[in-house]
């Protein structure tokens, strides 16, 4: 799930005027922060924690789109585990130029505009109470940590723009007057900040990391108070303003491990933690998903021989950790395990990453099971050894779901960026390969929102055969198709053809077909990229009758995939807004939830609507009447599916749900 998309363009402004071809954007809105906000305003009135004590510290692993409200007092950065490009721990904070609700801030443009910020909760920096209970001073060292990184996957902030580090002491305010009245505003005093400008490979050779570590003593006076914050803020302009479709969101900022604490010093650079810092992968060798029964035919081609495990030892010497993972179908008990026994695990800011075969690159011990599944999801659960400090326990397992289902997707189901022709029409088509004959009965798109809506124009969807590895035939056509915009999280539009097509080997040699689109309008189109997943050698694009294949500058899996197999849709919901739960956070890591309501349910009493959790299987594992807040503690790691019931009328509201 991601709050802002990026755009790395592949013709600058100065080459307007060159060759059309494929270009790489960002869109201006994103419906996963969208809904994500209508649930943190349903739930931000029933958090109000005090001042929070000594240490302060976050990682952002427990991956909620919006930052915990136990930590921190806005909304406006995005916790994800896809922007960043090696981070230190999984999950960061991005700072960006798009809004709490999921668009760009009112007043972007190309000239510099306060963006997001990240402001932590009132702090208790005038006492601590363990071991005992002890007025702070300056005497006392404390230092505030963090580490950061410009761009990521994103797009490179530029010259004029920046991040800004700012403290509050509590009895700091000015009086602001103005024709409209007189209001009490508090002082921020700047303390540190950085300039674009720098691409982030280039950050990474200067810093010899792709992530920088800040260590601020706090020495003034003013902030031993009962109420000091501090809060990271960006600086953003938009990347273009000449070009219509081209105006997108950019300027990404990372943040990660921010520690705030005592008896620290300018040499104090470790966190005695040992954490994942990457994302679960796929076990498939092609796709992130595909249809269970072209798995089954070929699965030796189709599984992986090893996984690809990030793990990072934040001490500054060796920690010796264990690691496992197991396999489980649906939310049932493991049916398969690996042990990587132990090791000792070198520092992160010296060695990087662990490269230690049997955790770094683990077998696949197991394919999935045989079975007449027609949809069925496996959860991959990693897991290091528990930390004793429970600050970092929450970065110690991840998570993949493995889902089979009737669609191929090589994107993992994120848009951080967008794709199109710009500046010619043409055509643009995503390669598949069966394992067996089947019928193709649709083709699932996932359209960014752009500023001016200029890619709402008509194309043509269409299926092309191959020849020599590009498209060749057209096969199949789609006329007149119009973008559709959902305003679920990442939720594809489905086109259904009217006859579906039969893949076989006499229309399409090998079983290999290619879907796509063609546009008569110049104007980019702007299909989600995701830009974590790499399939950049199945695209292909044609603006002058010669197919070319996509530059690996624009590497990324685009969410445009082909329904495969059954009549009947299995797994895609088309849950309108007013029937779609707000779930937060998701994955859930700690047992507790917060479920938002649809607006069109917000007058119901409570009384009259009934939870049910069901697992991937089906199983009712929970029902009871509804309550926002919600205990999950004792449901096992997995995929449930959580449906509210309007008792007076058997409405149902539904939402997804992964337990950690």
């Amino acid at each position: 799930m991601t709050k802002n998309t990026f755009g790395i363009f592949l013709i600058t402004i100065l080459g307007l005027s060159a060759t059309a071809q494929e270009i790489l954007t960002i869109p201006t809105y994103n419906p996963s922060v969208a809904a994500q906000y209508q649930l943190k305003k349903s739930v931000a009135n029933s958090i109000a924690p005090e001042s929070l004590t000594l240490p302060f510290y976050d990682d952002f692993s427990v991956i909620s789109i919006y930052p915990s409200p136990a930590r921190w007092a806005d909304s406006n950065a995005l916790i994800n585990t896809d922007y960043a490009k090696y981070p230190p721990t999984i999950g960061v904070a991005t700072l960006d130029a798009i809004d709490k609700t999921g668009k760009l801030y009112a007043n972007a443009g190309q000239y510099p505009f306060n963006a997001d910020k990240l402001t932590s909760l009132p702090i208790r920096l005038d006492t601590i109470f363990v071991p005992e209970k002890k007025a702070l001073t300056s005497s006392d060292s404390v230092y505030f940590s963090f580490y950061y990184q410009p761009q990521g996957r994103g797009l490179m902030p530029a010259k004029k723009d920046s991040l800004i580090l700012e403290f509050h002491s509590p009895v700091e305010f000015d009086t602001i007057v103005t024709v409209s009245g007189t209001s009490i505003e508090p002082v921020w005093r700047g303390v540190w900040s950085s300039a674009g400008g720098i691409p982030v490979d280039t950050f990474a050779v200067s810093s010899k990391q792709y992530f920088r570590q800040v260590l601020i003593p706090i020495i003034d006076s003013r902030y031993f108070k009962n109420g000091f914050q501090f809060r990271f803020r960006n600086i953003a302009s938009l990347a273009n303003s000449f070009v219509p479709d081209w105006q997108s969101n950019g300027d990404q900022w990372n943040i990660d491990a921010i520690w705030l604490n005592t008896g620290r010093n300018l040499h104090d650079t470790i966190i005695k933690d040992v954490a994942f810092a990457d994302n679960a992968p796929s076990m498939l060798r092609n796709y992130q998903s595909m249809p269970f029964d072209q798995y089954r035919k070929e699965w030796i081609d189709e599984i992986k021989d090893t996984l690809d495990i990030a793990i990072a030892n934040l001490d500054n010497v060796p920690r010796n950790i264990s690691y496992t993972y197991d396999i489980r179908k649906n939310s049932l008990n493991p049916f398969t395990s690996y042990d990587g026994g132990s090791y000792n695990i070198f520092p992160y800011l010296t060695a990087g990453y662990s490269t230690y075969k049997p955790f770094a690159r683990p077998p696949v011990i197991s394919p999935f099971p045989p079975g007449t599944d027609e949809k069925v999801v496996f959860h991959i659960i990693h897991s290091i050894t528990s930390n004793l400090e429970p600050l970092y326990q929450t970065n110690d397992t991840i998570q993949f779901s493995q889902v089979f289902s009737n669609y191929y997707a090589y994107d993992n189901g994120t848009a951080e960026a967008g794709i199109g022709i710009n500046g010619a029409a043409g055509s643009y088509a995503i390669k598949f390969e069966l394992n067996k004959a089947d019928t193709l009965r649709g083709i699932q798109i996932y359209f960014n929102q752009v500023k001016t809506g200029t890619n709402q124009n008509m194309i043509d969807l269409m299926v092309w055969n191959d020849a020599l590895g590009k498209p060749s035939q057209v096969i199949k056509t789609m006329n007149d198709v119009i973008p559709l915009y959902t305003n679920a999280v990442n939720e594809l539009s489905t086109y259904w053809f009217g006859t579906p097509l039969s893949i076989d080997e006499t229309t399409f040699p090998s079983l290999i077909f290619y879907i796509g689109w063609t546009q008569a309008s110049i104007d980019n189109l702007n299909i989600g990229l995701d830009r974590y997943t790499d399939s950049h050698d199945k695209r292909f694009y044609n603006v002058d009758g010669t197919w070319q294949m996509s530059s690996p500058m624009n590497y990324g899996s685009l969410m445009f995939r082909p329904v495969i197999g059954l009549a009947n849709p299995v797994g895609i919901n088309h849950v309108t807004e007013n029937q779609q739960l707000f779930i937060q956070p998701n994955p859930v890591t700690d047992g507790n939830l917060f479920i938002g309501l649809p607006e069109s349910w917000k007058n119901i009493p409570d009384r009259n609507l009934a939870i049910s959790i069901f697992s991937a299987t089906g199983s009712r594992v929970h029902s009871d009447m509804f309550s926002p807040q919600l205990d999950v503690s004792k449901l096992v790691p997995g995929f449930y599916f959580v449906v509210l019931t309007d008792d007076t009328n058997g409405n149902k509201a539904t939402g997804e749900l992964v337990i950690r």
